[in-house]
């Protein structure tokens, strides 16, 4: 049994999350919170939705009761099996209230987020333990076009801890005519010490004494101006990254022990001195263990006795390498750059023109697998799940995780038996090195790079193009996302119950996204034996498939450097002049304007399809991969002039 294993069976908290339940038998409760009152799952996340459990690594248990999460116009109840798995919320999750009267005026906007620690800031996240406030800003879901039915979201600027209690105060809130909004009749009555006849109000009252209104005092937050709030925690490392850690490690020792077989296709050749980039095309396919209850889309995980993945035979996984011609002009150990193709697509976006010539100027070896859990072979599953099964999302993650895996595999091949294959040699030379990894993503391989990089125990370089995370952030500002919220809508009329759902999906998502591993990239180890990762982000400023925005919290969490002259400031990441090394993000300024709300950015220019493939960006991730230092490539601010 590994460590991660045992972890997640028997870890307790080192300081308690908040949790409504004492003693050894849970009294009864019904299935919504009441302090809000209107909608059943709000404010989201609450520790409402907690029960004692000390096995996990929070030492609770999230439990949505049956009716807790929304259904659809046919009467289908979504269930909460997956989420009940969890012992708390996402580390990056929006926080949702539903506060229909307020208006926007004096909440913190996206673009300010040093407001965060003025005196007279309307809304407040801070961590319990260690009293520090969660960077974020506020907006509001406009997905039905029902002002009445668009929820206030909250979102964080960086991750927060895992398995760590926080607490959320709403104060000075105003309506349109500039009055002041009036507090949820069941958070009044907890505000204003009014006892009321629901138990599952009166059971949130020590909880509410003794933890949420002290530890908003001490952010200056008076009872008594009180609009709304609530505590919620965070899911623990082992609870939400627990599985894929331990897929992994499994993957890696039944490689090790039986060893990987592979078939490959007839290698095609190109010819180098006529000006090719590409001079090898290798195709084939390899066993991995499989993990997943069958191969096949929409599939979830296994699931043994105590919740945690089996193997459950075996999965032929296709490949494919190409070795540049620089490579097999003058042969070497050359280092192996994994690929990360975009947005419900394949493997085969490997060859697109742009990055054989990054490989070829590089002397890298590419290597790419599909995104198991987000190819194009699960598009019709994920478009099934979405319309009549919302609550089977972690086909998405789960599949994800297997996904991880056979890219994690795919480099342990490369590095070992297919390395002494002649089509990887030339007159007896090895090409391979197996102790140096790039990773490369582009778009959704930007987005699930961020976590399969800080996951890999090889990689030691990352390029993210045009990447961003968590995902539900990324999706209301996304174009790409219309056609399965046009889904979501058709089938919840409520479009409230189009926020919550959206919103509960990245506690499914984070340990299959950058997201859940973003405080494991570099600068909190992750475990022994993975190294911290040096990150490049190529982001654009009005960027309408994957928003900025999420670039912007990843530059955060990584500990990047902005490249100066920057086209805007980028709170909390600091601005420098090249030549440094280390991590960093380049914005490009297109003339497009990200938007206000959240919604797509719009504009004539096509951001997202032009950023990776500048002359400035190309030239800086040549310079930058195998050097690590980052290089000046524009003439003063990136832009087209």
């Amino acid at each position: 049994m590994s460590l991660l294993f045992a972890s997640l069976l028997s870890c307790s908290p080192s300081s308690g999350p908040a949790t409504l339940e004492t003693g050894t038998e849970a009294a009864a409760r019904g299935d919504c919170n009441p302090v809000e009152g209107e909608l059943c799952l709000l404010p989201y996340p609450s520790d409402f939705f907690l029960r004692e459990d000390a096995s996990t690594g929070t030492g609770s248990r999230v439990a949505f009761g049956p009716t807790s999460l929304p259904r659809n116009i046919d009467g289908v109840q979504m269930a909460p099996d997956f989420w009940n798995e969890l012992d708390g919320f996402s580390t990056l999750g929006e926080l949702l209230a539903h506060l229909p009267e307020a208006s926007l005026e004096g909440v913190i906007p996206w673009d300010d987020l040093a407001r965060v620690d003025d005196p007279d800031v309307r809304t407040v996240i801070v961590d319990v333990e260690t009293g520090e406030r969660v960077p974020h800003w506020v907006e509001r879901d406009v997905f039905g076009g029902q002002p009445d039915r668009e929820l206030l979201v909250l979102r964080p600027a960086r991750p927060m801890r895992h398995g760590a209690t926080h607490v959320v105060g709403i104060r000075g809130l105003v309506d349109a005519d500039g009055q002041p909004v009036q507090a949820p009749a069941g958070f009044a009555a907890l505000r204003d010490a009014q006892l009321s006849e629901d138990p599952d109000l009166e059971s949130q009252r020590p909880l509410y004494e003794d933890r949420v209104f002290p530890a908003l005092e001490d952010q200056g937050f008076a009872r008594g101006e009180l609009q709304l709030a609530w505590s919620f925690t965070t899911v623990s490392q082992s609870g939400s990254l627990g599985r894929a850690l331990w897929m992994r490690d499994d993957a890696l020792s039944w490689a090790e022990t039986e060893g990987l077989s592979y078939t490959l296709d007839p290698v095609q050749e190109a010819d180098c001195g006529a000006g090719a980039t590409i001079g090898r095309h290798i195709t084939g396919t390899f066993l991995a263990p499989l993990y997943l209850e069958d191969a096949q889309p929409g599939s979830v995980l296994t699931r043994d006795a105590q919740g945690m993945p089996f193997r459950n035979g075996s999965v032929e996984v296709p490949f494919t390498v190409r070795v540049p011609c620089s490579v097999l002009l003058d042969p070497g150990l050359s280092p192996v750059m994994q690929f990360g193709h975009s947005l419900l697509a394949s493997q085969d976006e490997v060859g697109w023109s742009e990055v054989g010539q990054i490989a070829h100027d590089t002397g890298a070896i590419l290597l790419a697998v599909d995104w198991t859990g987000m190819a194009e072979a699960d598009r019709a599953a994920v478009t099934t799940m979405v319309v009549s099964q919302p609550d089977r999302f972690a086909m998405i993650p789960e599949r994800l995780m297997q996904g991880y895996v056979h890219a994690l595999l795919s480099r342990r091949l490369l590095g070992g038996p297919l390395a002494l294959d002649p089509a990887l040699m030339v007159d007896g030379q090895a090409l391979v090195d197996p102790s140096e990894t790039w990773f490369y993503g582009v778009s959704q391989g930007g987005v699930l790079g961020g976590g399969y990089a800080a996951y890999s125990p090889d990689v030691r370089r990352v390029v993210l193009n045009v990447p961003g995370t968590p995902f539900t952030l990324l999706l209301a500002r996304s174009t790409g996302f219309a056609p399965f919220l046009t889904i979501l809508q058709t089938m919840h009329e409520d479009p409230a119950d189009v926020s919550v759902i959206i919103a509960l999906m990245q506690s499914l998502w984070d340990p299959g996204e950058a997201a859940g591993y973003a405080r494991f990239m570099n600068q909190e180890p992750l475990d022994a034996q993975t190294p911290a990762k040096e990150v490049l982000i190529l982001a654009g400023i009005g960027d309408a498939l994957v928003t900025s925005l999420g670039a912007h919290i990843m530059a955060r969490a990584y500990g990047a450097t902005l490249i100066a002259p920057e086209a805007r400031p980028i709170w909390g990441v600091p601005a420098q002049s090249p030549p440094f090394s280390g991590s960093a993000i380049m914005e490009q300024d297109w003339g497009v304007e990200d938007s206000e709300t959240a919604v797509p950015a719009s504009g004539d220019v096509a951001v997202h399809n032009v950023v990776p493939w500048t002359e400035p960006a190309l030239r800086l991730v040549k310079h930058w991969l195998p050097s690590g230092e980052v290089i000046e490539t524009c003439e003063g601010v990136c832009d087209p002039d």
